[in-house]
């Protein structure tokens, strides 16, 4: 490995430092990584095998062996694969000589520098992932809603919010046979239902009576409810700020297993191909005659749906579009 010289030799150096702040620095309300298990992986492209259901199948032959006649003889698991492609995802921002002599306590340009390149990253990651499970089209038919009108929880007169997601809970079930345990709910979704009657009627007799994440969680048997209030500015840069809350007001229903593994049905993986043994790293360089740092942080990941059904579309989790108005 090349040895970061100061004094302007330009070799780039993997700032062991400067990576773990990367690493432990904190995403704020970052909840993809909650759908998206990662997966360490040798190669940056490979193929990843998909094993088939045919152990739900009853043998039409029976098992029945008569004395003396061999055993039925059944076939073998259906095996295919797919591939990953772990792209390279950095950004690079420079330090100057004269910005890190005139930085007073508690200013660090190299660390905060570090954390700023490395939460756009993260946010350009987010932002992918919550597209990626918040599309219909990438779901298996009859795994998706579109909520509109008195369907919208936000009415609460009309709406029906706990037999919405039961529903789902149940099509995840009916594919899989595997119960639901990861639930995300916007912040724009959750405040919404915190008053709903439907809810305050279910739980008005448990502790304080209050709606939260915790009894949602429990009224429907989902361990995992996550509830996102991280926002962005999708504005171009110039422009005016254009705030908005990151993850909408989509629900997303998914199964997620404790740990990536094989022969584990998933809803979904981030295939992470490491620096190093590192899931992220920050390269830094001196450039001479910008007399600057350059700081650059990498990550190099696919997200790809690992559970697929008939038509190779995810069969893992349910989304429920528009739940709000």
């Amino acid at each position: 490995m090349a040895v970061y010289d100061p004094r302007g030799g330009g070799n780039v150096h993997v700032d062991v430092v400067l990576s773990n702040i990367s690493v432990a620095f904190p995403q704020g309300d970052f909840v993809g990584n909650l759908l998206f298990p990662q997966v360490s992986v040798a190669k940056q492209t490979n193929k990843y095998y998909i094993f088939g259901r045919e152990s739900w199948a009853v043998e039409p032959g029976g098992d029945l062996r008569a004395p003396g006649t061999p055993a039925n003889e059944i076939a073998g698991m259906l095996v295919s694969t797919d591939s990953y492609f772990c792209r390279d995802h950095s950004l690079r921002i420079p330090v100057t000589m004269e910005e890190r002599e005139n930085a007073d306590n508690p200013l660090d340009p190299l660390s905060d520098g570090t954390m700023l390149v490395t939460q756009k990253v993260l946010l350009v990651r987010e932002l992918a992932m919550k597209t990626m499970v918040t599309t219909t089209a990438n779901y298996e038919s009859g795994l998706s809603v579109t909520l509109a009108g008195g369907q919208q929880w936000s009415d609460y007169v009309n709406s029906n919010p706990i037999s919405d997601i039961k529903t789902g809970i149940r099509a995840v079930h009916a594919g899989l046979f595997t119960f639901v345990n990861t639930a995300v709910l916007p912040y724009q979704v959750m405040t919404q239902l915190e008053d709903h009657p439907d809810f305050i009627e279910r739980i008005k007799y448990s502790q304080r009576g209050i709606v939260t994440s915790e009894l949602v969680g429990a009224l429907f048997t989902i361990p995992n409810l996550i509830v996102p209030g991280v926002g962005y500015n999708s504005a171009n840069p110039g422009q005016t700020a254009s705030l908005t809350y990151l993850w909408g007001k989509d629900v997303v229903l998914a199964y997620v297993p404790a740990a990536a593994g094989i022969k584990t049905p998933a809803f979904a993986y981030e295939f992470v191909w490491p620096y190093q043994g590192l899931s992220q790293t920050v390269e830094r360089w001196w450039v001479q005659d910008r007399k600057s740092d350059l700081i650059q942080m990498c990550r190099r990941y696919d997200l790809k749906f690992v559970a697929l059904g008939a038509t190779s579309k995810a069969m893992a989790g349910y989304v429920i579009k528009a739940a709000v108005a």
